[in-house]
């Protein structure tokens, strides 16, 4: 153990050599002290994210752990190998993302097209295919909702056969959601009349008055081909993947988070947490990762709780862990998928959730006997609201203690009558708060109605019951803005100010996303990001807060994230980040 602290000591010494900080030595003089620590920080403004201590201005750190957390005066008592004035800057505890998907990033290797008309996009398609005539499946991305979706219609089959007749087209949406395929590529996957729906109304294939697929392919019905049609085999492809999931776990550890919630890789759980152990068998896992199985399809429910136990065989690790499963309730308001009480305007399309409530009950036993916990992805009210009544009937089953904690993603759309009974039943809820922004297409708005749209994601209500609330960035496809989009300083500033950055804005004054009541205060959304985050993947006991006892997990920010302009919060980077005492990012400048 002292050779343990002495090389963590080195480290420090070496990182912080250049920073401009100022370093006291111990001095013979100074009081007795009750606790000896490898390094001491002191004139430090701390939200701690401890509810009996929210602020502080001083820790100590011994052997990866905080061993102290309060004032100036009182770390004056500690005897440290090395002392560290912060000026006043900010600290952080370490920042957790309760729902991302960073082992899917570039998993797929798309073609990527574009266009502003659909003219425009077609022929971006056929240059594409023209380019690649050695491509035998032409995995494209990223078709607009809005330019082919209107009402319950959708892209069809037969544009792409006007272009494309004799190559296999896969064409994915902008929202990853659904899938717009040829002739050949049904032909291929076997889907004709005949081919039963997974989930009918969900997990879909479209179809046209006769029956037959019009190619358009709505969520689990398309993700269950991904992993028998597009394995990846080719070793340079591999590594692609591999060095672009090692270079998003950098950029989100470089933004201060040292634990993220991996909800699931549609068919490429083995592939991707296969990369994600090498990467930590490698000492280059940055952070503690949580994977899960995902039940797109009613079937995938058979299996789920045998495959997370052969993961966690597999893959798991001590940063690399499997504890839950991932359900998707339902999809996308944009395709129709998601599950509301009320149809869709228009169309009159109401879908209904992937499992009933018995099915979802049935599971949640199950989960208990095994002792793993459930992610569930739920949009709209009426899957939100099956979700609660599966959850109170499999308490009222086992009647005693329930172990499975149960976090319902996204929540879009709440009954008020259920609000409050997300905090009576124990349930977490996790929003990605920068979706509340204002969306620029209409779609979401004309299929719902200014009624339901202009109350969506009501996570400060939620937050007020006393329910735990955490947050996350549901991202994986980004491009260049990747960074950006997993960045928890996004999610801080439009759940602050439900309005995305101003320099996203399409006219000089976007509005704020209604309702306005709805805005978190900080405190919350550092509190959701830490402290709930820990709770969420049973980590309370070692994450989430500064405090004793505590892996010494901290950010430091250069700049007073209560006191900068609100719209700028989402440019923040911290200066330093520190895991279980090490320093895994960054230096402060002068």
């Amino acid at each position: 153990m002292a050779l343990m602290k002495m090389s963590r000591l080195i480290i420090l010494l070496t990182l912080l050599s250049g920073f401009a900080c100022e370093f006291r030595e111990p001095q013979d003089d100074e009081p007795a002290t009750l606790v000896e620590a490898d390094l001491v920080i002191e004139n430090a403004k701390i939200f701690t994210s401890n509810s009996e201590q929210t602020w502080a201005e001083a820790v100590a750190i011994s052997d990866g752990e905080f061993v102290y957390v309060g004032d100036n005066e009182g770390v004056k008592a500690i005897q440290a190998a090395m002392s560290l004035d912060l000026q006043g800057r900010m600290v952080l505890p370490g920042l957790i993302d309760g729902h991302a998907h960073p082992g899917y990033v570039n998993v797929e290797n798309f073609g990527e097209v574009s266009g502003e008309t659909k003219e425009a996009l077609l022929a971006s398609v056929k240059a594409y295919a023209d380019e690649h005539p050695e491509q035998r499946w032409l995995r494209l991305c990223c078709w607009p909702t809005a330019m082919f979706v209107d009402g319950g219609e959708g892209p069809r089959k037969e544009v792409l056969d006007a272009i494309l007749p004799n190559r296999l087209v896969w064409f994915e949406s902008e929202t990853a959601h659904d899938f717009w395929l040829n002739s050949k590529a049904l032909t291929e996957l076997q889907v004709d009349k005949t081919t039963p729906d997974p989930k009918p109304g969900l997990a879909m294939y479209a179809r046209d008055e006769q029956g037959n697929p019009t190619g358009w392919i709505k969520e689990g019905a398309g993700v269950q081909h991904f992993a028998e049609q597009f394995a990846l085999i080719d070793p340079s492809q591999t590594q692609r993947h591999k060095d672009a999931v090692a270079e998003i776990l950098d950029v989100m550890s470089g933004h201060g988070l040292t634990a993220i919630f991996d909800a699931g890789n549609k068919g490429y759980g083995d592939h991707v947490y296969s990369v994600i152990a090498s990467l930590e068998r490698e000492g280059r896992l940055p952070l503690r990762y949580y994977g899960t199985y995902q039940i797109f399809t009613p079937e995938r429910a058979e299996k789920a709780i045998a495959e997370v136990k052969r993961y966690r065989r597999e893959y798991g690790g001590s940063l690399l862990r499997f504890n839950s499963v991932k359900v998707f309730m339902d999809g996308i308001s944009a395709n129709q998928s998601a599950s509301y009480t009320q149809p869709y305007l228009g169309s009159g399309i109401a879908t209904e959730p992937l499992l009933s409530t018995e099915e979802l009950t049935t599971l949640l036993l199950s989960l208990h006997e095994e002792q793993l916990d459930l992610m569930v992805h739920s949009i709209g009210d009426r899957a939100i609201k099956t979700v609660l009544d599966a959850v109170e009937a499999a308490k009222a089953k086992v009647g005693g203690p329930f172990y499975p904690r149960v976090t319902v993603a996204h929540l879009a759309l709440i009954d008020p009558a259920d609000v409050d009974r997300i905090e009576t039943l124990d349930v977490i809820a996790n929003f990605s708060p920068w979706w509340f922004g204002v969306e620029n297409s209409p779609v979401v708005r004309n299929l719902l109605g200014p009624e339901r749209y202009d109350v969506m994601y009501p996570a400060r209500t939620v937050f007020d019951t006393g329910a735990r609330v955490t947050f996350s960035s549901d991202e994986w496809w980004g491009g260049d803005m990747l960074p950006t989009y997993v960045s928890p300083y996004l999610g801080i500033q439009t759940g602050h100010t439900r309005q995305f950055p101003k320099e996203w804005w399409q006219s000089q004054n976007d509005g704020i996303r209604a309702p306005v009541a709805e805005r978190l205060e900080l405190e919350q959304l550092l509190t959701g990001y830490t402290r709930n985050g820990a709770y969420q993947l049973r980590l309370e006991d070692t994450l989430g807060a500064i405090e004793v006892g505590k892996d010494a997990d901290f950010v430091v920010l250069e700049e007073d994230l209560f006191q900068i302009d609100p719209h700028a919060i989402w440019t923040l980077q911290p200066s330093l980040v520190v895991m279980q005492g090490q320093i895994m990012h960054g230096a402060f400048q002068d």
